[in-house]
């Protein structure tokens, strides 16, 4: 996308604005420039410390400086933010340098990290090898173990939050969730704070969390940029919660040597998780090219198990009301009566009661996985037509692309379905979006662009579908999911909503998607 917007004088009015953008100053010191991306938290700023002479990155945060109850709660959690990072003085966690107030917000002041995020690249060029992998991730393990010793979590691992420097070093950045063990917490009861996917078991089911969950969303990250797609990730949220909790991960074949380690960083329960010196062990053998000689042990070696398949019953009934509140299937909680006063298990249980038990937690895995099964549509109810499945990785400056492999005839069900990716429309002003499109602030700022659009009512950046073939047929909007009835015979093809040509020279990234055709008889 280009904006074509020329003045009286001839001058490119774009350039004007950029002109006027440069000349914000921060807190009487800090020079705003361009716009490196936007989150949940707040808008990134490329910016210069005039006092100091040097380039840094000021994070304007999404709250006022002043308010009511709930604007100073998160007023203090932003100040979380700095502190929590300020306090990890780390080659691979982003220095924090001030945090000042200014236009009636808080900004964080930053190191400038030159370069992409891991998101970012690997959307550009492809899933990273089980070698390159394994280094990356090293980095962000040593990251994570100097944030535990200064008694942090970070709480919002994700390929998004690691950037990479020019001389290709991870740094982990955007503390905005991160919480400190001063026993003050911030978040309202029942708030899942994070990106799904990449959230610990234990978070999502209200259960205790610590380092073995960082290390969780690390386990996760790796296998996302190996594998080029998420192992949890579902067609709708309480899907991806679902398998979160209850599913075993879908791991590609391309991590090769490094799945055993993503496997024991992946175990449902934290103690069943390795240690931080095991897993960086395993991930060295990893990056030095050597055979993975097994499964990895678990931080703590019990002696002993509990005899119910799910602990504690508060606990299990918190994660319950998260789960359903947000749509999911949840398996009920268990309870038995051989337990003693402190939740034990006491050592008269006989050989058929544990039994018993087994048979009952294998029924409650079995209902789990069928329920997730059956939220994701991978288990039918009943044997239907024939249905294609391809998947397809849809480029963001080649305009309609042809989905392979999926002939599509009058009458049969389509569905696309979003996978994983990122793609912007301007990959010099403009920050990385999804199949839906950019938010309305930076929709907003491509009014000039509007003739480049391919579908005048979507957002730029929108995933776009269309059937070619005898005649013309409606451009459908995806976004994270499409299903329609095809109207006629004709070729399935799928775009980002940026005209090919000129408009689209300065697109970057991609997504991938799976496409179903489902034949009528």
């Amino acid at each position: 996308m280009r904006e074509h917007v020329i003045s009286e004088n001839g001058d490119d009015q774009a350039a004007t604005r950029s002109q006027r953008r440069s000349e914000r100053l921060i807190a009487g010191r800090y020079l705003l420039h361009d716009v490196l991306g936007r989150g949940g938290m707040g808008t990134v700023w490329r910016a210069h410390d005039q006092l100091l002479d040097r380039p840094v990155a000021a994070k304007e945060l999404h709250i006022l400086a002043h308010g009511d109850d709930e604007h100073r709660i998160r007023m203090r959690r932003a100040m979380r933010e700095a502190r929590a990072v300020a306090r990890v003085p780390h080659p691979h966690v982003v220095g924090v340098h001030d945090l000042v107030e200014s236009e009636d917000r808080l900004w964080i002041v930053m190191e400038l990290v030159e370069g992409p995020s891991l998101a970012h690249r690997v959307a550009e060029t492809g899933p990273l090898t089980p070698q390159h992998t394994a280094a990356l991730g090293l980095h962000m393990l040593d990251a994570l173990v100097a944030v535990h010793a200064a008694g942090t979590l970070h709480r919002d691992v994700k390929p998004a939050n690691v950037l990479l420097r020019q001389d290709g070093d991870a740094v982990l950045t955007d503390f905005g969730i991160a919480a400190l063990d001063d026993g003050e917490f911030l978040t309202t009861t029942g708030e899942l704070v994070g990106s799904l996917e990449f959230m610990a078991p234990e978070r999502v089911t209200g259960s205790e969390t610590g380092p073995a969950s960082d290390l969780w969303s690390l386990g996760a990250t790796l296998a996302t940029v190996c594998g080029g797609q998420s192992p949890f990730r579902r067609p709708g949220a309480p899907a991806t919660l679902h398998a979160v909790a209850y599913e075993e991960p879908v791991l590609s074949e391309r991590l090769g040597p490094l799945r055993p380690v993503v496997e024991a960083l992946l175990r449902k329960s934290p103690d069943e998780r390795p240690s931080a010196a095991s897993a960086r062990a395993a991930l060295r053998r990893v990056t030095a090219g050597e055979v993975e000689a097994g499964p990895l042990p678990s931080a703590t070696v019990r002696t002993r198990r509990p005899s119910t398949p799910l602990a504690d019953a508060d606990t299990v009934t918190s994660g319950r009301q998260r789960l359903v509140a947000a749509g999911a299937t949840v398996p009920a909680a268990r309870h038995t009566s051989s337990a003693g006063p402190a939740g034990h298990q006491t050592s008269g249980s006989s050989g058929p009661k544990r039994l018993w038990w087994a048979l009952a937690g294998t029924a409650v895995l079995a209902a789990g996985v069928a329920g997730g099964l059956f939220l994701t549509g991978v288990l039918p109810l009943k044997e239907g037509p024939k249905t294609t499945t391809v998947s397809q990785v849809v480029q963001s400056a080649t305009g309609w692309q042809p989905v392979t492999g999926a002939d599509v005839r009058r009458g049969d069900k389509v569905t696309v379905r979003f996978v994983s990716g990122q793609w912007t429309a301007d990959h010099r002003n403009k920050p990385m979006t999804g199949p839906a499109g950019y938010d309305a602030a930076t929709e907003a700022s491509m009014a000039g662009a509007k003739d480049c659009k391919v579908k005048p009512a979507a957002r730029f950046g929108t995933l776009l579908a269309v059937l070619a073939g005898e005649k013309d047929f409606p451009v459908h909007t995806v976004g994270q999911e499409l299903a329609f009835r095809a109207a006629g015979n004709g070729t399935l093809q799928l775009g980002m909503n940026d005209t090919a040509g000129a408009c689209s020279e300065d697109n970057r990234g991609a997504l991938t998607v799976k496409v179903s055709v489902t034949h009528q008889d």
